[in-house]
């Protein structure tokens, strides 16, 4: 995972201009400061557009924006898609010259594996109810207290044969992404599933920290023509519980040293809660950027630690999703075949469907899918989880 367009930018700039600066001090901000330092290049401060007492980040100041803007200044726009277009119309209002910003969380956003799924239909699978990773940053506990709620013998594990049956209520042209809200390989059947999918000829994609995998199971995955993966690794303070055994390092060795069949990396996008293991930042090396941005799943993690929606959006106001634009194309599979609106409705808000029993372009045509829709477009529903969502974009 390489910023090098993101870097050439950014080097441009400096040359021309007297001070550089990170607009945005959040996790973004500093996801973009970590790349910039590891490429030598320097940062006067980050900038911000209200005084939040902050003082300094990482060492350096923090600034109000409008105190800079008249000076020569270059700017790194290090912040969530949610916020960028607000921002670039502010800094251009405050007539910075454009040709020395740059938007520094787009590439952010473009290597997470975001961009397909503003273009395609995209099917999340949770393979297996209940994660034994346990995030520090991740509410297991609303999901499962919301899924057992009245039925505690709900079924945990999916099984090839459903699994069988979301391929045949899915279109052909449909993204298959292992991932959904928990652990994918739990699910021991889940390597025989990314086969089918493959051979079916989707595109596949998959989220993973390996906890638990063999190496068996790891010499087979490299094989397939999985078509995207972000690996989730052990960091140093222990928020995911990833055993970190000799096998666990040998896997992510393998990963990280393994190609696609066009020659690509095998592995597209690394991340971790906190600072990474430094066994496994060691075998990662230079090859990847280590990216660390989290948040609370649309209010449904109560920490301030993440970055969250300030206040939720009013009602009447348009809105799009900026994970996977205006008609959701991204939805989330459970194991019994619940589906639910996508990968922050951990409180299962919206239900839309069940894809054991019904086909994917079916359910996207009716019920609470498309009242979804409908209060996206400016209703005034204000149980509507977007609201508070930090992904959510008002449309002007």
């Amino acid at each position: 995972m390489r910023f090098d367009k993101l870097l050439e930018d950014v080097r441009r700039i400096q040359k021309e201009t007297s001070k550089l600066y990170i607009y945005g001090a959040g996790f973004y901000g500093k996801d973009i400061y970590r790349v910039l330092n590891r490429n030598h290049i320097n940062i006067d401060g980050f900038i911000v557009t209200k005084d939040d007492g902050a003082g300094e980040v990482l060492g350096l100041p923090v600034i109000i924006a409008d105190t800079v803007f008249s000076d020569n200044v270059g700017i790194v726009i290090g912040l969530s898609e949610s916020y960028v277009d607000g921002v670039l119309k502010y800094i251009k209002e405050n007539n910075v010259n454009m040709n020395h910003v740059v938007n520094g969380g787009k590439y952010i956003t473009d290597t997470g594996g975001r961009k397909d799924l503003k273009e395609s239909l995209m099917m999340e699978i949770s393979t297996v109810m209940g994660c034994s990773v346990n995030c520090e940053f991740c509410p297991q506990d609303v999901l499962l207290k919301k899924y057992y709620e009245n039925d505690k013998h709900r079924q945990r594990v999916m099984t090839v044969e459903n699994f069988k049956t979301i391929l045949a209520h899915t279109p052909d042209d449909c993204i298959i992404d292992f991932s959904g809200m928990t652990e994918p390989f739990l699910n021991p059947h889940c390597i025989d599933m990314i086969q089918l999918a493959c051979d079916a000829g989707r595109r596949v994609y998959l989220f993973t920290t390996l906890s638990g995998v063999s190496e068996e199971t790891v010499e087979r995955l490299i094989s397939l023509p999985v078509y995207y993966m972000t690996l989730h690794v052990a960091d140093k303070m222990g928020y995911a519980y990833i055993p970190t055994t000799e096998t666990y390092y040998r896997n992510v060795e393998k990963v990280i040293k393994a190609k696609k069949k066009d020659g690509r990396p095998f592995v597209d996008f690394v991340n971790a809660q906190t600072d990474p293991d430094e066994r496994v930042a060691k075998i990662v090396g230079d090859d990847y950027e280590i990216m660390r941005s989290v948040q609370n799943r649309a209010g449904n993690l109560k920490d301030d630690r993440v970055q969250y929606r300030e206040k939720p959006i009013e009602a009447g106001k348009k809105i799009s999703c900026c994970f996977a634009e205006g008609d959701l194309l991204n939805n989330v599979a459970l194991p019994d075949g619940t589906l639910v609106l996508c990968n922050m409705d951990y409180g299962m808000r919206h239900v839309t469907g069940n894809i054991y029993e019904e086909d994917y372009l079916t359910i996207r045509g009716k019920g609470e899918f498309r009242r979804v829709w409908k209060e996206m477009n400016g209703g005034d529903d204000m149980d509507l989880l977007c609201r508070t969502c930090l992904l959510a974009r008002v449309e002007e």
